[in-house]
């Protein structure tokens, strides 16, 4: 998982992740701005405003439609 973070915030680019927002299980496009010790902050599905959301509640991770980690 911190691997598709990290791959986010260093390359720019939007993965998928499953995750609890609000108490719900969703799944939404996010693009990792800034990466602390216990969470993140990123940009979540077309939101233009940056949300801090907690690593425990980050289910999992993958890459986003049309993304295969390629240069």
């Amino acid at each position: 998982m911190k691997r598709f973070l990290r791959y986010s915030l260093e390359h720019g680019r939007k993965i998928r992740a499953v995750l609890l927002l609000d108490g719900q299980m969703v799944q939404r496009n996010l693009l990792v701005l800034e990466e602390q010790e216990q969470c993140i902050t990123a940009l979540v599905g077309s939101s233009k405003k940056p949300r801090t959301i907690p690593l425990e509640d980050i289910l999992s991770c993958d890459y986003a439609r049309g993304d295969h980690g390629e240069e």
